[in-house]
């Protein structure tokens, strides 16, 4: 999914959204932190193994 960066108007930071469903996934972030979700988004998307590391870190975290 094509996944885009916004300037927020009147502030100093960032949206990150789906170009295609309009989803919001970062309401107000800095652009570096925007640009790190981005391409968390992508791996998750695009990298099967990524995916499943991920599924599985989640699931074993204990919490407090």
């Amino acid at each position: 999914m094509p996944y885009k960066i916004r300037k927020v108007n009147n502030k100093s930071c960032y949206k990150v959204y789906n170009k295609r469903t309009k989803k919001v996934y970062a309401k107000c972030s800095t652009l570096e932190n925007a640009k790190k979700q981005v391409r968390l988004l992508q791996a998750i998307e695009n990298n099967a193994s990524f995916k499943n590391k991920l599924k599985i870190n989640r699931k074993t975290r204990k919490v407090k």
